[in-house]
């Protein structure tokens, strides 16, 4: 726009809003309405003809300069629900609402229980606990706590006692108190076998259980063998030092740690490889 075009001047006495109390103007609005209260007879809430409020507001968009939390003895402006930010939360983790904010979970506060029966956790999602929220999530339970369909039963069942795992090695329950075990509780059967056969633990990182003829679930003592960790043992094994078996065994022998029972089993086995001993 300049002197020589100066163009349509800018309309500047637009009409107040005819929504009762508004201040605003029609400047950005329409149908007599303002902006913010056009917007809200589109969505339905005010008579687009006589700006009549049709329904009561979905939210509220602001408390005021005074407002408060709605809680007693607490003078937070509030922020959903009549609530404070603190109390809002609240009430979405399942949390008592007349208990002391910023007291230590489980202290002071009052832990609100699971709806669902025989459950014991907190309630930290609307209701009810992780693990029972994540089933409501799925349809497996409805907002009462109540369980609507069956739990699907997906995946391998496993043994009770002994199963193989993916590698072919069978697992078995490790004894109570074993030092190798793994974190679930299980051990490789051949190897609690021949510990059992020698009446001795075997350390995982110095000594290998070799099946001699490959077959990995085949775990008789008899088909079994002991060999150091760093030896080349063939499928399944690790490479290491080729190491003959003899020179192995005399190795082992040397060394004064070694337990008694392995010890009677090497001396045994050193006859084996010199023909002194017939299998």
């Amino acid at each position: 726009m300049s002197e020589r075009r100066p163009g349509r001047p800018k309309k500047t006495d637009y009409p107040k809003c005819k929504v009762t109390d508004c201040q605003s103007t029609t400047e950005r609005g329409s149908h007599g309405l303002c902006h913010k209260h056009y917007v809200a007879a589109r969505r339905g809430a005010i008579d687009l003809v006589s700006g009549e409020r049709t329904r009561e507001p979905l939210r509220v968009s602001s408390y005021g300069p005074g407002a408060r939390c709605s809680v007693t003895d607490c003078d937070r402006r509030p922020k959903a629900n009549g609530l404070c930010h603190a109390h809002w939360q609240r009430v979405n983790n399942g949390v008592d609402l007349e208990s002391p904010i910023g007291a230590p979970r489980g202290q002071s506060a009052t832990m609100v229980q699971c709806c669902v029966s025989g459950c014991d956790q907190r309630a930290n999602n609307r209701g009810m606990c992780q693990s029972h929220a994540a089933q409501r999530a799925r349809g497996i339970l409805n907002e009462q706590g109540v369980q609507i369909r069956e739990l699907s039963k997906g995946g391998r069942p496993k043994l009770k006692d002994r199963w193989v795992g993916k590698d072919g090695y069978v697992l078995v329950q490790a004894p109570q108190g074993h030092p190798f075990a793994r974190v679930d509780g299980s051990i490789l059967e051949h190897r609690l076998v021949m510990e059992q056969h020698l009446g001795c633990y075997l350390d995982p990182d110095e000594f290998l259980v070799h099946h001699k003829f490959g077959n990995r679930s085949d775990n008789v003592p008899e088909k079994l063998e002991v060999l150091s960790a760093r030896a080349s043992t063939g499928e399944g094994h690790p490479p290491g030092s080729e190491v003959p078996p003899h020179v192995l065994t005399q190795m082992l022998l040397q060394r004064e740690d070694l337990p008694d029972g392995l010890r009677q089993w090497l001396l045994y086995y050193q006859q084996v490889l010199r023909g002194n001993v017939v299998n």
